[in-house]
């Protein structure tokens, strides 16, 4: 369950909140409470602008296939791109469709939470946190005792290749840069930099809800998943605690005095870890798989024709190692751009308070992981941290609709 390759409980629940808001506007409780009503309106306004950008970027982009505005270009997918779903025509191809739809439903976690986000949701965000790393620990722990994956919940089937063998949703990855035969982190993720890219922010609003029961071991697991993309993270974070902070963050200090401690004691092995993460893993067929991708991508886009690279050839067509250069190819420049935007606007705009540095460095890293290593871009962390960072901020802007609706049922308050 579910049977439609590819879907996911959350991705399902989130197009149902679609027709949930609508039921909760009109429910009986709610019904003469006009600042509900207009909360509501606003989320599906929102939603129905999202739509309709997608689509008109989309259409943009199939008029040039349609009608071969090209200039007498030759897409030639197959040969030079890595594609969603290699079966279907160059018109109107199937994945434009439902990758569309898993953006959308991605989008819904984001609107829904900019409107209807409070604290007490934290409890809930904790809870899920918590199931997701006991099952990642779990796994890791299975493998340590028994030299095999435990892995029951995660061996869903995405899609089918081209020869029509099966696609697996999740793979699991051994390593022993620590000295010993372990599995790398993953959870109920497909692989160890997207455990990375959904652990990190959630890290990082431990931190700074100062939940140290959540984000120590959080920070565990996030190393123990070996990811250049985990390390990335950590690393950005804590360049920025100096830089925002100083020395004379307590968090900063730990970890000099433990990085010391630790380099004093088994210098040797520091260095041989250093060496797996920092540099074999760039030689590695992973690192040159990722960086050929992407070097690929970037050439076709540099051949596109003037209107594809504005509009794209339409989302969801092809899928690179990263989503910088899948972006380019499927939503051109001007998509690009739109998209860093949405995505930055609130690291600029959100007032300076330990909450709000917390969801700022949360979208940088987001930001740069996707860009670089991880195009996962339906995994639901990232859009509710887009989504809390919007809510915050129409918070400090005194929405008076957020403001009244505080106020009454829903008895929410500001987060520091």
């Amino acid at each position: 369950m579910p049977s439609n390759p590819g879907t996911t409980p959350g991705l399902l629940l989130s197009l149902l909140s679609v027709v949930f808001v609508l039921l909760f506007a009109i429910s009986l409780k709610f019904k003469n409470n006009m600042e509900v009503k207009q909360v509501t309106n606003y989320f599906y306004r929102d939603l129905i602008i999202f739509v309709y950008v997608l689509t008109l970027f989309n259409g943009l982009a199939q008029l040039t296939v349609l009608f071969k505005m090209n200039g007498g270009y030759d897409y030639n997918f197959v040969h030079n791109v890595i594609l969603v779903n290699e079966n279907g025509h160059v018109f109107l191809r199937s994945s434009l469709f439902t990758q569309s739809i898993y953006l959308i439903a991605a989008s819904i976690i984001c609107f829904y939470t900019k409107y209807f986000y409070k604290k007490d949701w934290n409890k809930y965000i904790f809870i899920g946190t918590s199931l997701f790393l006991i099952y990642g620990f779990y796994e890791w722990f299975y493998y340590l005792l028994f030299g095999t994956t435990g892995d029951f919940l995660s061996n869903r089937v995405f899609a089918l290749d081209i020869n029509g063998n099966p696609r697996l949703g999740s793979m699991s990855q051994r390593t022993d840069a620590f000295g010993i035969d372990t599995l790398r982190m993953k959870s109920l993720t497909g692989e160890p930099s997207a455990f990375a890219l959904t652990v990190l922010p959630l890290w990082i609003f431990a931190i700074h809800l100062r939940k140290p029961l959540f984000h120590i071991p959080m920070l565990i697991a996030l190393i123990l998943s070996t990811s250049s993309t985990a390390f990335l993270g950590i690393l950005i974070y804590f360049m920025y605690r100096v830089l925002r902070y100083h020395l004379r963050d307590r968090y900063c200090q730990i970890l000099i005095y433990f990085s010391a401690i630790l380099a004093i004691l088994n210098y040797k092995r520091i260095a041989s870890v250093l060496e797996f993460l920092l540099f074999n893993k760039i030689d590695s067929h992973s690192g040159i798989q990722r960086s050929s991708s992407m070097f690929k991508h970037l050439e076709y886009f540099s051949h596109m024709p003037f209107f594809n690279k504005l509009f794209g050839v339409g989302f969801g067509y092809v899928r690179s190692t990263d989503f910088f250069s899948t972006l380019l190819v499927n939503c051109g420049i001007i998509g690009f751009i739109i998209f860093s935007i949405f995505f930055l606007y609130p690291m600029f705009k959100l007032k300076k308070s330990y909450f709000n540095d917390g969801l700022k460095i949360s979208l940088l890293i987001i930001y740069v992981s996707l860009m670089i290593s991880v195009p996962e871009f339906s995994y639901l962390t990232t859009w509710l941290f887009l989504g809390i960072s919007y809510n915050q901020l129409a918070r400090e802007k005194k929405s008076p609709l957020l403001h009244n609706l505080n106020l009454a049922k829903f008895q929410s308050s500001k987060v520091m």
